[in-house]
């Protein structure tokens, strides 16, 4: 086997992916907190979309790759623009819920994204749900709760109905956004960078319309391009390739796992102290793959022993 289809092989493979992108992933919290000590939120979004959108459009012109870009059909245009708002609106309103509501209650419902990415593939991709794919969700969110609350369900409660709607709104945003991107056909890094320009556009007219422009401090900026670069230009381009190759539901599944990653960024860098709850709700999130896991291997060898049957 050449080295190329090697390497092809590699990146093809979900928990590769998936584990690369958790850890791109985990950092956000803490550096989206200490760029907060300098800029607010819309100035964060400015920056982070900016960033990104700079060192893409450095790519694509060194590589030759803004001709095929701006050779698209108008139809093409018009279906990657469509796709680009709810990414943006992600961002937007669960920055908009955690001004509202606690983090935990936030946090909470914006991760129920898992949970609507498999609730919608199955009108939008034709998937099946079985009872692996519901126990294995159903485990991974009870996971997901423990690490967010840290075991601690007392202070649980809704505060403002219209923060936990943003919350929730975000949630499905981003649902319908990788159940889009996940079936579209035009080539992914073309794709990517529309995702980030219309997105780039939409927060400058936020920042216009909520905020005002402000150049960062040398810090701040520092961490808002790393958040651009490790949560737009290197996230888009994992987070696709997971899903196309694999079940939106083993994806979803891994999904659950980013509370925790998060954690881990917050320890490391910020020097929280983590809950041995918190460990718990990791070992729930590990079981709810390993469900997923052992449903696609019984799966496969269900239809392994019907080919063999009808070949007899």
């Amino acid at each position: 086997m050449s080295a190329r289809k090697t390497n092809t092989k590699w990146m093809d493979n979900p928990y590769v992916l998936m584990g690369l992108l958790l850890v791109l992933w985990g950092s956000f919290a803490a550096a989206s907190k200490f760029a907060l000590q300098s800029l607010d939120s819309f100035q964060v979004q400015f920056y982070m979309f900016g960033s990104a959108l700079v060192v893409m459009t450095v790519i694509f012109v060194a590589n030759g790759r803004m001709r095929s870009l701006l050779a698209l059909p108008p139809y093409a245009f018009r279906k990657l623009i469509v796709y680009a708002i709810p990414s943006y609106l992600y961002y937007f309103l669960y920055i908009m819920a955690l001004q509202l509501v606690p983090a935990i209650e936030a946090s909470m419902l914006n991760y129920m994204f898992p949970i609507l990415i498999v609730a919608l593939s199955v009108p939008m991709q034709g998937e099946k749900l079985s009872f692996p794919i519901v126990a294995s969700v159903i485990v991974g969110f009870a996971g997901m709760v423990v690490i967010v609350t840290g075991g601690d369900f007392s202070d649980i409660r809704l505060t403002n109905w219209k923060g936990d709607l943003l919350a929730l709104g975000a949630a499905f945003c981003w649902a319908l956004f990788s159940n889009w991107g996940k079936r579209n056909e035009i080539d992914s890094d073309l794709s990517n960078y529309m995702y980030t320009f219309v997105s780039f556009v939409l927060a400058a007219v936020s920042l216009v319309l909520f905020s005002d422009f402000r150049i960062p401090a040398w810090e701040a900026g520092a961490w808002v391009v790393w958040i651009g670069l490790s949560n737009i230009v290197f996230t888009y381009y994992l987070w696709f390739r997971g899903l196309k190759s694999s079940s939106s539901a083993l994806i979803a599944s891994l999904s659950f796992l980013t509370p925790f990653f998060t954690l881990l960024f917050i320890v490391w860098l910020l020097k929280e102290p983590m809950k041995p709850a918190q460990w718990v709700g990791l070992l729930l999130i590990v079981a709810g793959i390993a469900i997923q896991m052992l449903g696609e291997r019984w799966k496969s060898r269900k239809v392994s022993n019907l080919s063999k049957k009808a070949g007899a």
